[in-house]
């Protein structure tokens, strides 16, 4: 009998331990569920006969290395700054890792040793990153195959809120995943992109009005901004000599704009901790503007000239003054995260959305055609949202392939067909399947 780990029950975790739950008896294995947070724990694992629920610390070294060397396949659901941690054991120990994260630096110095020992780091197999990679590498591939010449790419993803549970929000816009990296999105280097064959390079100050927009196949209108470095994934995508190539983040049309503004004052710094008086979020604002006292926020950044009349409901909609409840001083950042989790948290009934819109263009027969790849998924309520199942399942059912399939070795991404043809299949069988149309 094989044993998975799985470390870390957050939010993405139910639909991963539900599917191999259901795939434990055919295939011989047990689940391990491993948090230190027993009631969470207790919660994600009621009734699956095959998962046993685990309460483990994650900084008790000794424990954690008992914990990954008693099992054959480790799942890191952890945060993306533990995954080397937790893959230089798996290393030591020869045991097979999957993350829906980004392939860091330090994960990718890892792939020469890995590929010795015979073992597979799977990563980017989630929703953004992972079944983006899938979807548009089918559909790259397809097009060769037919001979056409792809002269240019586009791929968006947005995790959102069903429009019909906004309830008056204007940002339309509630977390659905990890917040922390919603507040801190763009800050992690250089975004970097391709269109119409120059070059783009813009500071993570510049993304969010950097953004351009984009329509579904239902004339539906998002904000897109740019992801990351866009650059990096045009060579495994085959897709070197393209004229346009950008990988980008979708919200619903005026967040750009309206988010830009808490970048530019100065709310999404995580880098100076204020002082622990500043515990509401009026004075979090009165602290960052010096505005006049009495002043609304939506009127001082009219005054200044950071929004038109027309934004102002953005802002009045986040004005209030409930305190923060930080135990010690923090920063803007993480005084703004708690701010925000109050009026964009998921209720009880809420239902979240995902999106993902891939535009090819290419040439074929001496013709120039687009074509539109497009996923749509609802999520039924704040626990099964569609943000977890659209990472939770690809990443199960890639476990699934490296335990019962031979899969190559190393430190992988999915975008070859051994990876993406079979987990594209499953997904379908799943709800979450593509709708092309060309223009």
């Amino acid at each position: 009998m094989r044993k998975i780990a799985v470390l870390g029950i957050g939010r993405s975790s139910w639909y991963l331990l539900d599917y191999l739950n259901k795939r434990a008896a055919e295939n011989n294995w047990t689940v391990m569920a491993c948090d230190l947070n027993a009631e969470l724990l207790a919660e994600k694992t009621k009734g699956l006969v095959h998962v046993t629920p685990l309460e483990l610390d994650i900084q008790n070294a000794e424990h954690l290395r008992g914990v990954i060397q008693d099992a054959d396949l480790v799942v890191s659901l952890l945060p993306p700054s533990m995954h080397p941690q937790i893959a230089a054991h798996c290393l030591d120990m020869g045991k097979h890792l999957a993350t829906a994260s980004y392939v860091s630096e330090a994960m990718a110095k890892l792939d020469l040793e890995a590929q010795k020992r015979g073992i597979t780091f799977l990563n980017e197999m989630g929703l953004d990153p992972g079944i983006d990679h899938m979807s548009a590498m089918k559909a790259i591939h397809d097009l060769k195959a037919h001979g056409a010449e792809i002269v240019s790419f586009e791929s968006y993803c947005g995790g959102l809120i069903h429009p019909e549970d906004s309830n008056g929000n204007p940002w339309q816009y509630k977390f659905s995943w990890n917040p922390q990296n919603v507040i801190l999105a763009a800050q992690g280097g250089m975004t970097m992109f391709k269109r119409n064959g120059e070059l783009h390079c813009v500071p993570w100050n510049r993304v969010f009005e950097s953004f351009t927009t984009v329509s579904n196949p239902s004339n539906e209108v998002f904000d897109a901004y740019p992801n990351r470095d866009s650059l990096s994934y045009m060579k495994p995508y085959g897709l070197e000599s393209v004229r346009t190539f950008i990988r980008g983040t979708l919200r619903r049309k005026g967040f750009c704009s309206a988010w830009q503004v808490f970048v530019l004052l100065g709310f999404t710094d995580n880098n100076t901790v204020l002082p622990k008086e500043i515990n509401t979020p009026g004075k979090l604002i009165d602290c960052i503007t010096g505005r006049k006292f009495g002043l609304a926020f939506s009127e001082w950044l009219i005054e200044n000239g950071f929004i038109n009349v027309e934004q102002k409901f953005y802002f009045d909609y986040l004005e209030f003054d409930l305190p923060l409840n930080l135990q010690l001083a923090g920063t803007a950042a993480q005084m703004l995260q708690q701010w925000l989790s109050v009026k964009w948290e998921l209720q009880e009934k809420d239902r979240d959305q995902v999106v993902m819109l891939h535009k090819i263009g290419y040439q074929l027969h001496g013709q120039s055609h687009e074509l539109n790849s497009y996923m749509e998924l609802s999520g039924l309520d704040t626990h099964h949202t569609a943000m977890a199942k659209t990472v939770g399942l690809p990443l199960a059912m890639g476990v699934e392939l490296i335990l019962t399939q031979k899969m190559p070795v190393g430190v992988q991404v999915p975008t070859s067909e051994i990876w993406y043809s079979p987990v594209l299949n499953l997904l379908e069988k799943e709800g979450i399947g593509f709708k092309e149309f060309t223009l």
